[in-house]
């Protein structure tokens, strides 16, 4: 096969998706050397933090800058001169694409709650997207949530998507505790237990409410934990600052913003849980790079996070207050149950793998390519 891979958000600080593509590419290098790949970048950012080199990955820089400009005039006339058979898009599908496409769905969080976004991002994604899932020969959704919320929301067939989950990143491992919690003191400043969020710091991730809750929790224990915010702020996050002075928590709340991967194995292996409350979330990396590095997880019972904890982790209402301060509680206190989910946690980490996630990706580019020449 002559492949074409079109990611838009590695190189971008984007979290989860940033993750996904530029795991998944890398993946794709090591499992598979007989395919040619057309790696089309939108800049040179993106180059070099894929930092591929073997032979059969040819990357081409799309021009101009402005990316919704190069999405619709020079991607089309790179994908047609490069002579690629099918092209992936890994996060939105193309505007215009000369030949056949699959893309991965990452959700219909921008269909299913617009209120979260700015109404000029849900008219561009959405309109993407729904051209992308009608023309589109296979879409790859990243949970069965995601895929049954396809077929719900735009009646497509089951035979018309497949599902392949994310991985999880070989350097979220356990490591010693009292490395761990040296590395974060020297490192970020937290010089004593905390509870710890991973991910944008956005409406839909529920950061208001998980302050408030971990403001009750401090009140009802005179607990001296700390919480620890780990992410970019984004549209959406105006309330966070003013719930943190509202309450007198400056001392107690940490915004460390957005942590390289590299600092984050250690933020997950000395906190005492990772707490994920999030209203809406179509995979949910941090609860399974949590639970690789043996780190407790209490995390919300919507969405996709039930089927990514697989039974793994403290699954709560993350829209009761009562009920995320509760679950706080029973893991500082219980060492039972600390113990117990670490153990299922680690378990349940070992079935994500970037690997299989490439193999299976692979395989949606073979079931495709036949089809064609079928």
């Amino acid at each position: 096969m002559k492949m074409g891979v079109f990611p838009v958000m590695v190189g971008r600080v984007a979290a989860g998706p940033e993750t996904y593509e530029h795991r998944l590419i890398r993946a794709l290098a090591e499992v598979d050397t007989d395919n040619e790949y057309h790696v089309f970048c939108l800049d040179e950012a993106a180059v070099a933090a894929l930092g591929i080199t073997q032979p059969n990955f040819i990357f081409h820089v799309l021009w101009p800058s402005n990316r919704w400009v190069s999405m619709s005039c020079s991607l089309p006339l790179a994908i047609r001169r490069s002579g690629v058979q099918l092209l992936h898009a890994t996060f939105t599908p193309p505007p215009f694409s000369p030949v056949d496409y699959l893309f991965t769905m990452h959700g219909a969080v921008t269909f299913k709650h617009p209120q979260f976004y700015p109404p000029a991002v849900v008219w561009r994604l959405n309109t993407l997207l729904r051209r992308g899932l009608q023309r589109a020969r296979l879409t790859v959704c990243v949970s069965e949530f995601v895929k049954q919320e396809v077929m719900e929301c735009f009646g497509l067939p089951a035979e018309r998507l497949v599902t392949v989950h994310h991985g999880v990143s070989e350097e979220f491992v356990p490591m010693h505790g009292a490395a761990a919690a040296e590395q974060v003191r020297r490192d970020q400043g937290l010089d004593r237990p905390y509870f710890l969020y991973v991910g944008k710091l956005h409406e839909n991730k529920n950061i208001v409410r998980l302050i408030e809750a971990f403001h009750q929790f401090i009140c009802e224990t005179r607990s001296e934990a700390l919480l620890a915010l780990v992410g970019r702020q984004v549209w959406g996050s105006e309330g966070i600052m003013e719930t943190i002075l509202r309450l007198g928590l400056t001392q107690r709340v940490r915004l460390l913003g957005h942590q390289p991967q590299s600092a984050l194995p250690a933020l997950y292996n000395a906190a005492r849980a990772l707490v994920f409350p999030t209203l809406w979330e179509g995979f949910g990396l941090p609860v399974v790079e949590a639970m690789a590095c043996g780190t407790p997880v209490i995390a919300s019972n919507l969405a996709s996070v039930p089927e990514i904890a697989g039974g793994a982790a403290l699954l709560v209402d993350p829209r009761s207050t009562v009920d995320l301060a509760a679950a706080m509680h029973r893991v500082d206190l219980e060492a039972g149950l600390h113990a117990r989910l670490r153990g299922l946690g680690l378990a349940r980490a070992r079935m994500f793998d970037w690997k299989h996630t490439a193999l299976a990706t692979l395989s949606a580019y073979r079931r495709v390519h036949e089809a064609r020449g079928a």
